[in-house]
């Protein structure tokens, strides 16, 4: 073949990876498409206002619970409480748009320098995020976390490919910068390099390579140092053990520290998703590594143990494929490029395009949006008013300046983070209507009450009555009631 030739059919078959890339593109444009505010988007951008008009905070406010409250990710809550007061929620599109570009960029980076394979790097990037966006990428402080995860993982595996040191003492600044953004996921990122470090001990019946492991110990250190440059010093380790103790009550009830359950599709996906991977490693064991392994057990447990932390045995289990499978003829067959694929690469432009433009409109408020605009309208002053809010609707209403019973922080409202009283279980006792419900209201004396439709409480209240309160207003999903004796007062 001719070199003009080999050129040309070089840049041809490169330019057939490039679907890859478009189908990636538009996995992220459709969720930003779609994009809606996450139930923690209130309270994040509300308590990162919080800390820079007020600094960091140590009770938990806009709460009616004066319970100690560590801000453990300050640092997401600033950034998009700024990007948010300046550009609204176009502001949080190019965020979560740039994250998920930039979270497939490094993971690509990633898979390809442990296989130097484009085409199965790419395939296992598209992989990856048809599996992660359309569940996590949202307005929350793990995006950052994820970033940072792959990031870690790409220098890990330079190192070990390159030899050089420079990779590694990148880390400890991730580190900093993680235990500031999400700092209760500190400790898994420093869990993560126990697998490379194990590795670089020479174990020839356990398939471990055996590399220098001087700066991975120095490294390692260093990221534990790390872990206590944060405002609130050894407290946010502390405050990270205590969330991950186990509550049978907690986590039976909220969706996210569920495990995965076959019953919904979230449910199917991971567990058919572990099953394959498992699949695929153990058929083609001879050639998978010590550290892989370990990566793949170690989140296999995160991920059957809840389902927010699937998103860490997606990362830390596929990304090696592009190692276990970088021989595979018939994955690596090169395609020619052909006319279909400029049809391909134009229909997936103008989707992308069609799909940013039909975003342009604003996204929905809450549904609760409509009370909260009336209580503003009849409130004078909101510091001395006690709402009641389930854990759903606690998170916007604090963030309209309400003080509330409940919200969607969860675990500070349990006696081992608090250690004053769990706020959770009573809670959840109104709600299985476990205690009665008069001498709840009478405890707390609510100036209103919030009362979404499919609460307990309003059947409650709608089926028994209960006089000392009036509903001021409703409308098809909420009713609004107000204290007598406040609203004659």
């Amino acid at each position: 073949m001719k070199t003009n030739e080999k050129i040309k059919h070089f840049k041809l078959k490169d330019l057939a990876n490039y679907q890859y890339i478009y189908a990636i593109l538009l996995i992220i444009a459709i969720k930003i498409g779609l994009f809606s505010y996450d139930n923690d988007f209130w309270f994040t951008i509300n308590q990162g206002k919080y800390v820079l008009e007020n600094g960091f905070p140590t009770k938990a406010i806009y709460s009616i619970h004066n319970i100690p409250f560590l801000y453990q990710s300050w640092g997401t809550g600033t950034l998009f409480y700024l990007i948010y007061n300046k550009l609204g929620y176009i502001g949080m599109i190019l965020l979560l748009a740039i994250v998920g570009i930039l979270t497939s960029y490094f993971f690509y980076k990633l898979c390809f320098v442990i296989s130097n394979k484009k085409k199965l790097s790419l395939k296992i990037t598209f992989l990856m995020m048809l599996l992660y966006t359309p569940f996590f990428l949202v307005t929350r402080p793990h995006i950052f976390t994820v970033l940072n995860l792959i990031i870690i993982l790409y220098l890990l595996e330079s190192y070990i490919k390159t030899n050089k040191k420079m990779h590694l003492y990148i880390i400890p600044l991730l580190t900093i910068l993680e235990v500031n953004m999400h700092g209760i996921y500190f400790l898994v990122l420093l869990i993560i390099l126990l697998p490379f470090i194990i590795n670089s001990f020479k174990i020839k019946k356990l398939n471990s390579e055996g590399y220098k492991k001087k700066d991975l110990f120095i490294v390692f250190i260093l990221m534990i140092i790390s872990g206590f440059i944060n405002p609130y010093g050894y407290k946010t380790i502390i405050y990270g053990l205590s969330s991950y103790s186990s509550n049978s009550l907690f986590n039976n009830t909220v969706s996210e520290l569920m495990t995965p359950n076959f019953h919904f599709i979230e449910g199917k996906i991971a567990i058919i998703t572990i099953l394959l991977i498992y699949i695929i490693y153990f058929s083609n064991k001879e050639k998978v590594l010590l550290r892989y392994y370990l990566l793949l057990f170690g989140t296999t447990y995160l991920a059957l143990d809840a389902n927010k932390s699937l998103y860490f045995f997606l990362i830390c289990s596929l990304y090696p494929l592009a190692y276990i499978l970088k021989n595979n003829k018939s994955i690596l067959i090169e395609k020619e490029y052909s006319k279909s694929h400029h049809i391909i690469h134009f229909v997936l432009t103008c989707s992308f395009i069609l799909i940013i433009c039909l975003n342009i409109s604003k996204p929905k408020l809450p549904e609760s949006n409509n009370m909260i605009n009336y209580l503003d309208r009849v409130v004078q002053d909101k510091t001395k008013v006690k709402l009641y809010t389930n854990y759903v609707d606690g998170s916007y209403a604090e963030y309209r300046g309400y003080y509330c019973y409940m919200d969607p922080r969860g675990e500070i409202f349990l006696e081992k983070v608090n250690h004053q009283k769990d706020i959770y279980k009573e809670y959840m006792d109104i709600t299985n209507i476990n205690i009665n419900y008069q001498e709840f209201l009478d405890k707390y004396q609510f100036d209103y009450l919030l009362l979404n439709k499919n609460d307990i409480l309003y059947k409650l209240m709608s089926t028994y009555k209960y006089n000392n309160y009036e509903v001021i207003k409703e409308d098809d999903n909420y009713q609004l009631l107000s204290l007598k004796e406040f609203l004659y007062n």
